[in-house]
């Protein structure tokens, strides 16, 4: 069995080791090592990546009882090699996994909520649980989350026996069976993982929750630690300047920035429909009542604006319809008071390229042809 390094220190970055085993899969080729500091996914985290010898290692995981490391070349069985960790990322899973711990506990403490789901992934953390709090009641426990770090507290990994286990007062997800790794930080937490993390909480640095979410019954909880807080906060001041240099106003006043294009968006908007309904008035005023099919082209008319010109149109004339180009097509509004127009949906969908759908008084859709062989069509076949 391979002998698992990052259980002595999970600051181990390079070792040597000797292939076991290597076989070929349909993904790589799966290593076995005597000994390893790459960790297999496991417990919600993902496994480590680096290299052995000049293979790349893409992932590690758990073949049954076996850590099997997912090369991208063969290596040779017996042959000892250099093996290194790409310890960035994994330092960074380490931050936000104890990060996680440490809120799991102070949940478990204040409000008597189970952890019930965990998932580190590459580009944030969210772990679940089974109660809800309210938004100020998230603050406290981020808050004593972020004093906890700061006090650097010491993060100790081992194995107890099984008389000692029967003593501590752990948290767990469900029963364990074999030999059980506990994690504790002292006076905090205790709880069974089998995943690496930091020595102190310091190295945990901020404890940042970006949001939460009811979830099957409990909540959701999206959270960043660490170097990922750092990025993401940087991240967003990047934006928050952006956004005060394009609405020119200052970083700390973008939130009422925004808010002001908001009202004046919403303002234009309506002054624009009050004006399209005004010109589609005059449109149809200007119709001489026929016993004919007319179709209109409208720029930048929306759906809602065209009905409301189709019903003005079909006042006048046999069948009226009006286009509006949207991308590389055309929505689509035709009205009659005299002529069921629903007969004639499978011709306009054939001839104008595309999809329609309404009633004997009303037909919609959306339309690829040209613009001048739909106008013929709904002009000279729909009668």
């Amino acid at each position: 069995m391979t002998e698992k390094l990052y259980d002595i220190s999970s600051k181990i970055k390079e070792f040597d080791a000797t292939v076991i085993r290597c076989e070929k899969a349909e993904n790589g080729f799966l290593t076995e090592l005597d000994k390893t500091a790459f960790f297999p996914e496991s417990g919600g985290q993902c496994g480590d990546t680096g290299k052995i010898g000049d293979a790349a290692v893409i992932d590690t995981q758990y073949d049954g009882e076996r850590i099997v490391h997912i090369t991208t070349v063969p290596l040779t069985e017996g042959k000892t090699y250099h093996a290194e960790l790409d310890f960035e990322p994994r330092y960074r899973r380490m931050q936000n996994h104890t990060g996680e711990h440490i809120v799991s506990a102070i949940m478990h403490r204040k409000f008597g909520f189970a952890n019930v789901g965990f998932h580190l992934g590459a580009k944030e953390m969210t772990f679940d649980f089974d109660g809800i709090i309210t938004p100020e009641q998230m603050k406290e426990v981020e808050d004593e989350a972020n004093i906890i770090s700061a006090s650097n507290i010491a993060v100790r990994a081992y194995y107890p026996s099984k008389s000692e286990l029967e003593t501590l007062n752990y948290r767990s997800k469900g029963a364990l069976d074999g030999k059980v790794r506990i994690v504790e930080i002292e006076g905090v937490d205790r709880c069974a993982c089998c995943a690496p993390h930091v020595e102190r909480t310091g190295e945990v640095g901020m404890i940042k929750i970006l949001g939460f979410i009811h979830y099957k019954g409990g909540i959701r909880i999206r959270m960043k630690c660490g170097f990922d807080a750092l990025d993401d906060f940087r991240e967003r001041i990047a934006r928050e300047e952006k956004i005060s240099q394009l609405i020119c106003v200052p970083q700390e006043e973008t939130d009422k920035g925004v808010n002001s294009l908001i009202l004046s968006l919403s303002d234009a908007k309506r002054k624009c429909s009050e004006a399209k309904k005004r010109l589609a008035e005059v449109t149809a005023e200007n119709i001489c009542s026929a016993d004919k099919s007319i179709c209109v082209e409208l720029p930048n008319f929306g759906m809602d604006e065209l009905r409301y010109m189709c019903n003005l149109g079909a006042e006048r004339c046999k069948v009226f319809a009006a286009i509006s180009q949207c991308g590389d097509g055309y929505s689509m509004v035709c009205a009659s008071k005299t002529v069921p127009l629903k007969k004639y949906s499978a011709l306009i969908c054939d001839k104008g390229k595309g999809k329609c759908g309404g009633s004997d008084l009303m037909l919609t859709g959306r339309l690829s042809a040209i613009k001048k062989e739909i106008i013929s069509l709904f002009e000279e076949e729909i009668k």
